[in-house]
């Protein structure tokens, strides 16, 4: 049954690299005279002229292909060089070696903020570029026309050959990997280098790709670097999609400057996650957050939002900070209603104000449950300025969505110290309420203050922020004016 079964999976994984076009690489194996072996794959021209050379892309695969089928490693994106259209106009020999299971083309953490480059290139490096050697010797290989490309595992591949051996390589395409900064030397600056990565990678860390072209440009340098945004880990798709790469790539030339200009433009962020110029283009009055940590966490939330603000439409939108960001179980506890996050920890009102059009006024919300002010009042704001921009934010929703009602949260209690200025807030809260049928008031201080003003620890174990018990108490003072709104199912 085992066999059957892999000779199954393996006439699958066949198919598939056959419907990708990728039967076209020929399975080979390199054995290194210390006797090791590492399986390749190797596409050539579909026709080789006597006295011509041709050019070869050392290819390498990802973690995720890893293993000895000589099959995987045609997973992603190499198959870009068998397309017909693509053999015809750029003929060349592609090398794709497969890295064994358990091993790495280099020996270097992949999630870490940097990192160093081992003395020695990895056994699976070394195979690779043996098999290098092997086809050079082998074939009309153009010595002057050798290009190193990688994604993610391979991505670091692309960087550890760029960096030990820059006099081998005429041009590189490094896709969402890293390398070791302090290994850029001028000759290695010169190569000339497209890299490719998305900013909200989660796997290698984009600072990996951004280190490494930075450190070329100080050298005076010109690498080609192209960030996306929204694609997580996998920018390979994009970035062999790009239609002026392989033109690029091929026309490179060993020890010869990158003189190409780009008709495409690098991708630009969406407005949402660009941070404002000065403090005064957030309205209103009071502190505004503005720590490097607030910073990253603000684009990564709002451009997160940005991508998902088609299917978040007509949802309940809860808006705030840090409170309203970590309530993890918000869609469990609202079963049936259609619910949204738009917490960034940290934020104040004036932040509100400003992202409140994008964030939640697109999404045409069925409703709005409201906490924000007490960073207000933690960085030094009044009352009667929170007050006035929470006025502000009311109004706006109002203006655009007259029919949604807005649940406005009063300030939790924190430390006792803060208690009086919480109570001056919330007595203004009310006051902002009153008289209005679509501003509907929560009352989240008296649920958990204590009598002394301050938070309840069996509640609010660092005195700001409710445990599960907290959210829980929290969730039950909302239901019934959800209910009363025709907002849960019945």
């Amino acid at each position: 049954m085992m066999i059957r079964a892999l000779l199954t999976l393996n006439c699958w994984l066949l198919w598939v690299a056959a419907c990708l076009g990728q039967e076209a690489f020929a399975p080979r194996t390199f054995t290194a005279p210390s006797g090791g072996t590492l399986p390749y794959r190797l596409l050539s021209p579909e026709k080789t002229e006597p006295g011509r050379k041709y050019p070869l892309v050392l290819f390498f695969h990802g973690a995720g292909e890893r293993g000895a089928n000589n099959l995987a490693q045609l997973k992603n994106s190499v198959g870009l060089f068998a397309r017909p259209e693509q053999r015809r106009q750029f003929p060349a020999f592609v090398l794709a070696p497969q890295c064994p299971d358990g091993q790495q083309w280099v020996d270097m953490p992949w999630g870490t903020d940097s990192g160093t480059r081992p003395e020695r290139p990895s056994r699976a490096m070394a195979l690779a570029l043996g098999a290098l050697a092997q086809v050079q010797a082998e074939f009309p290989v153009d010595p002057e026309r050798i290009y190193v490309s990688g994604l993610s595992m391979g991505g670091y591949a692309t960087w550890d050959c760029l960096t030990r051996f820059p006099e081998r390589f005429a041009a590189g395409v490094p896709v969402c990997g890293g390398g070791d900064e302090k290994t850029v030397t001028p000759a290695m600056a010169k190569v000339p280098v497209w890299a490719f990565h998305s900013e909200d990678d989660g796997v290698v860390k984009t600072r990996r790709t951004r280190g490494m072209v930075q450190a070329m440009r100080t050298l005076g340098g010109t690498p080609k670097y192209f960030e996306y945004f929204g694609l997580g880990h996998n920018s390979w798709d994009a970035a062999f999609a790009e239609p002026e790469l392989l033109p690029w790539l091929f026309s490179q030339r060993l020890g010869q400057p990158d003189t190409v200009v780009l008709k495409t433009p690098a991708p630009k962020l969406p407005a949402v996650a660009e941070w404002p110029v000065n403090d005064e283009i957030f309205p209103g009055q009071g502190p505004v957050q503005k720590g490097d940590w607030f910073k990253a966490l603000w684009r990564e939330r709002r451009l997160k939002w940005w991508f998902s603000r088609a299917k978040d439409k007509g949802a309940v939108v809860f808006l705030g900070d840090s409170i309203t960001q970590g309530w993890g179980s918000l869609a469990k506890d609202f079963a049936g209603m259609k619910v949204v996050n738009r917490g960034i920890s940290g934020d104040v009102t004036r932040g509100i104000r400003y992202r409140l059009p994008e964030d939640v006024l697109t999404l045409d919300p069925l409703a709005v449950v409201l906490l924000i002010g007490t960073n207000d009042l933690g960085l030094g704001g009044t009352p009667e300025q929170t007050a006035d921009n929470l006025k502000a934010i009311l109004q706006m929703i109002q203006a655009q969505c007259p029919n949604c009602p807005v649940i406005l949260c009063q300030v939790m209690p924190r430390t006792p110290e803060f208690a009086d200025r919480i109570r001056k807030l919330n007595a203004l809260l009310d006051g902002l309420t009153a008289g209005n049928p679509k501003l509907i008031r929560c009352d989240t201080w008296s649920l958990f203050a204590t009598a002394e003003g301050g938070a309840k620890k069996g509640e609010f174990p660092d005195l700001l922020h409710p445990n599960a018990a907290g959210y829980a108490k929290w969730a039950a003072a909302l239901k019934p004016i959800f209910q009363a709104q025709n907002l849960l199912p019945k």
